[in-house]
C-alpha cells in the first residue's frame, strides 16, 4: 500500500501543478497575451503527459492490489481499512476536481471570446443580424444604418 500511497501523493502534487498553470493561463488570457499563452500551453503538455502515467500507474497498482472491476476507486481506497490512504486519495480528488474546474473555466473564456471575435468579424463582413446595412458594397458606412452621425448620438 506504500506504493498506492507514493503514487496519490505524486498525482495529487502534478494535479495541483497543474491546476496553478490553469490558474496562470485564466490571467493570461484575460490579458490577451499570446506568447504568454504559448509559453504555458508548452508547460502544461509535460504535465499533462505526468498526469496520464499517473493514472496508469494508479490503475496498475490497484490491479494488482486486487481492486474488482466493479467496484470504484473510492470504494476499493475505503475497503483498505487504511485511513491515511483515503486521506490521501481525497486530497487527490481535492486537485482533480480544482484541475478540472480551472480547465471547464478557461474553456468558456476562450469560447466567449471566440463568439465575440466572430460577431466583430461578421460585423466587418457585413454579415449576419448585428451588422445588417452597416456598410454598402463598397465598404463605406451605409447612409440607411442611422440616421445620425455619431458625433450626435
Amino acid at each position: 500500500m506504500q506504493d498506492l500511497s507514493a503514487l496519490f501523493a505524486q498525482a495529487t502534487q502534478h494535479c495541483t501543478q497543474f491546476a496553478d498553470l490553469l490558474d496562470q493561463e485564466h490571467q493570461v488570457l484575460l490579458d490577451q497575451d499570446m506568447d504568454a499563452l504559448d509559453a504555458l500551453t508548452k508547460a502544461k503538455a509535460p504535465l499533462i503527459a505526468a498526469l496520464i502515467a499517473d493514472e496508469q500507474a494508479l490503475s496498475a497498482q490497484c490491479e494488482k492490489l486486487g481492486k474488482p472491476a466493479s467496484h470504484s476507486l473510492t470504494d476499493f481506497i475505503g475497503s483498505l481499512n487504511a485511513p491515511e490512504l483515503v486521506a490521501q486519495h481525497a486530497d487527490f480528488l481535492t486537485a482533480a476536481e480544482r484541475c478540472q474546474n480551472g480547465n471547464l473555466r478557461n474553456a468558456r473564456l476562450i469560447r466567449h471570446s471566440q463568439h465575440i471575435n466572430s460577431r466583430l468579424l461578421d460585423l466587418l463582413r457585413n454579415q449576419g443580424e448585428a451588422s445588417q446595412n452597416v456598410y454598402d458594397r463598397q465598404g463605406n458606412a451605409s447612409r440607411s444604418a442611422s440616421g445620425r452621425p455619431i458625433s450626435r448620438a
